[in-house]
């Protein structure tokens, strides 16, 4: 009986404690056949990517959120949201995505402290409206490669006024490692990120990002050279980050440009910077853009020092016809720029085939077929498919 009576009284207390509080989330899952530098398979005799069936996970996730009126238009917010991986084959902590908590106003905007996403990585979607696991390229996922959420961020969202709004956000940089380039220093890695949009009620849009890291030199000095054999630095020393999308989304019609340009030290910036741990120059883009470099006579200290630029331009396109809408995306990496000097056959182009449908208001099916053409001769290229079912609740 005392059993029983604790049951029950568990079983009452969610309906009082969380009345506040709101749960949502979207499940993604499904089946692709990939063979691209991502899928995590392992190449075969002669070096060359294979191809291989895979279940995998669209970037659920599941979130809760709430508020409370403070009264005088003013509103405390917090939101905590997961990462979910349905396929089994990762698994993260809490709060790993968009978590904060902060204020909102009627007439001010809102100011939020937390785990935050950048403006491209929240605003400017529209250039690639599929679904994709990270190993797939049925989707612009080079081109929103750094598309992020930054920790220890505090972030400003202005209210619209006819049509124009702002953000702007900072993050702090907490570790403030000692730099590895013999200047005795300490690193101070924070970045700022500001975006502005313009939304027509006719269904015309433009939106602009900028985002800046300090000390993006001196971050790439730091720790292991990536694979010893290779010798290359290849994490993520981005600098300076330009984005601009614009477009139409209205009376069935989907027309999104974008246009981009990054630049950083080593070759964390460029396209594809993922080597998957192998050393020889054809087993991954940037491996081959490293082989590049050498033989352009720059030196490996130089390379993982010297700046690199690249630039990339794409558009989407898509008609909806009632419950059913194809998508066709088209993605151009440009040669890249390397200390300025423009490295011959470093771009790519992509292809996006995609279709969605519409079950629900709160289901669709989601299916799409990606192709990469990378300029390098050593390399390629890459191919991916994939058929899956988004719920959001």
């Amino acid at each position: 009986m005392h059993n029983k009576l604790i049951a029950l009284a568990l079983t009452a207390l969610p309906t009082v404690a969380i009345a506040d509080v709101v749960i949502y989330g979207e499940i993604r899952g499904a089946y692709e056949y990939n063979k691209t530098y991502s899928s995590g398979l392992d190449r075969n005799s002669e070096g060359k990517l294979l191809g291989s069936s895979q279940i995998n996970d669209w970037t659920s996730r599941i979130g809760f959120k709430g508020g409370e009126d403070l009264g005088n238009g003013l509103k405390a917010i917090w939101q905590v949201e997961s990462r979910l991986y349905i396929d089994g084959a990762d698994s993260t902590g809490f709060a790993t995505r968009d978590s904060f908590i902060g204020f909102a106003g009627n007439d001010w905007g809102k100011l939020r402290l937390g785990k935050l996403s950048n403006y491209a990585n929240s605003d400017m979607g529209l250039i690639d409206p599929g679904y994709y696991s990270g190993k797939s390229v049925a989707g612009l996922g080079s081109f929103t490669r750094i598309d992020d959420r930054v920790t220890n961020a505090v972030r400003y969202d202005s209210p619209v006024w006819e049509g124009f709004s702002f953000i702007a956000l900072y993050g702090t940089d907490e570790k403030r490692v000692l730099a590895n380039d013999g200047s005795g220093s300490n690193t101070n890695n924070q970045t700022w990120n500001l975006g502005l949009s313009y939304e027509h009620p006719m269904g015309f849009f433009a939106k602009y990002n900028y985002e800046n890291w300090g000390d993006a030199q001196k971050a790439a000095a730091i720790g292991p050279l990536g694979n010893e054999a290779a010798n290359f630095k290849y994490s993520n020393n981005t600098k300076t980050w330009h984005r601009v999308e614009a477009g139409y989304n209205a009376n069935n019609i989907y027309a999104v440009l974008g246009y981009q340009q990054i630049e950083g030290y080593g070759l964390g910036s460029y396209y594809n910077n993922s080597n998957n741990g192998l050393a020889s120059a054809s087993s991954s883009p940037v491996a081959a853009l490293n082989a590049a470099l050498l033989a352009n006579g720059t030196s490996q200290a130089n390379i993982n020092q010297q700046s690199l630029k690249t630039k990339e331009a794409a558009v989407t396109l898509g008609y909806s016809f009632g419950a059913l809408t194809p998508y066709f995306s088209y993605a151009k990496g440009y040669n890249v720029s390397q200390n300025g000097s423009s490295v011959t056959d470093s771009g790519y182009d992509q292809y996006v085939l995609s279709l969605s449908y519409n079950l629900s208001k709160r289901t669709n099916v989601h299916t799409s077929y990606g192709h990469v053409k990378w300029k390098f001769d050593n390399l390629d290229n890459e191919n991916s498919f994939g058929l899956g079912v988004i719920h959001r609740f």
